[in-house]
């Protein structure tokens, strides 16, 4: 059917997302690079203080950290059948402002490019590079996690209570470790270990069940398998490496800014804790990765429900975060529940739009959040 064509377009392209959050947080070491003076130095803090922290003291501190830190190392992600994925990972900071830059080191060859409003993907195999431009502005905590802005990253903290776990050993770096209980059903539980010294995170897990339980299922996991904190990093030469694109077909995508109100929608009740960090409007085949060609294949959406652009809007708890995405149903609009590792995906019409939602959440947080959707008038 039309609508399962669709929504399996929209499953691809939100796997492939995933996987790009969960690598972009990057930059580019060695010693070949010259040195950035004025980094600072966290010292760490009475062990009273420590085990006093709220959730929201945490999420202030690792955001601190990575605002203010060079750094450079190999990151590990586990898949969602359990499989590992491995990538390097720079981050350079220079006034206030971060570039960051990934390397596959397993699956096809690709260097991931991120500044505040723009995103570089090199696919090194194809010679092929894609930009999207006029992205909303975006803030680091650690690869796979979109951090919220100041008093909406306050209110969004109630609802995880924090524990100290104690210390561990991450990439050669003593970590504290913290442990983020939800107080609903709306959100996973998630362990954190962080650089005792400079708050910068190393390793996060979301978990299935109790954040404290040594026997909770881990349903993902990221961490440094080495790191240089503090790495002498060049904004300058990771932003002419980014600037590189002799020899590469580029496709570029500036990507209109929307709002859910402007689109004709509205919510009866939000879902508690979380917030629209943004909404734009993106072309029909960016959902694909590629523009359409051909004659459209048997059972396929109609010409201009195919041509239809497609509102994306991305909620975010600090920690979770889930997508919508709104374009005209070809028919009622087909229901559809799926659970994929730590991915949960529901999709049914909505009053003319076939609305899917895509999150790391549990799958109660993605029915209540479509539950609460309805058209107004524009």
């Amino acid at each position: 059917m039309a609508s399962n064509a669709i929504l399996i377009r929209v499953q691809r392209a939100m796997v492939r997302g995933v996987m790009v959050s969960a690598a972009l947080g990057a930059g580019l070491l060695g010693s070949v690079l010259p040195a950035v003076s004025g980094l600072q130095q966290v010292q760490a803090a009475p062990a009273q203080a420590v085990a006093e922290r709220s959730a929201q003291q945490w999420l202030q501190r690792w955001q601190q950290a990575s605002r203010q830190q060079s750094y450079a190392g190999t990151l590990a992600m586990s898949g969602e059948r359990g499989n590992l994925r491995s990538a390097r990972v720079w981050h350079a900071v220079r006034d206030g402002r971060q570039i960051e830059r990934v390397d596959n080191l397993s699956g096809s060859p690709r260097s991931i490019f991120r500044t505040e409003h723009a995103v570089h993907v090199f696919l090194r195999d194809k010679k092929e590079l894609r930009i999207r431009t006029n992205m909303p502005r975006q803030a680091t905590l650690f690869p796979g996690m979109m951090p919220l802005p100041g008093q909406l990253q306050a209110e969004a903290a109630r609802y995880y209570r924090a524990s100290h776990l104690g210390q561990e050993r991450v990439a050669n770096h003593v970590a504290d470790v913290v442990a983020f209980a939800p107080v609903d059903g709306l959100r996973y539980a998630y362990r954190f270990w962080s650089d005792q010294k400079t708050g910068l995170l190393l390793k996060w897990q979301m978990l299935s069940s109790g954040a404290t339980s040594a026997q909770a299922d881990v349903l993902r996991e990221v961490a440094f398998s080495d790191l240089q904190i503090q790495a002498p990093l060049s904004y300058a030469l990771l932003e002419g490496m980014m600037k590189e694109t002799s020899g590469y077909r580029v496709q570029q995508t500036a990507l209109r800014a929307t709002t859910l109100q402007q689109q004709g929608w509205a919510w009866r009740k939000p879902l508690a804790g979380y917030f629209v960090t943004h909404c734009y409007l993106r072309p029909p085949e960016s959902l694909s990765g590629r523009a359409p060609s051909g004659p459209a294949p048997r059972g396929s959406a109609p010409a201009n429900v195919a041509a239809s652009p497609v509102t994306h809007c991305v909620l975010s708890d600090g920690l979770s975060s889930i997508s919508l995405f709104f374009r005209p149903a070809s028919a009622e609009g087909a229901h559809a529940v799926r659970s994929k590792g730590a991915t949960s995906i529901r999709s049914q019409g909505i009053a003319g739009q076939q609305v899917t939602a895509v999150g790391e959440v549990p799958p109660a947080a993605l029915q209540q959040l479509l539950d609460s959707l309805q058209r107004t008038s524009r």
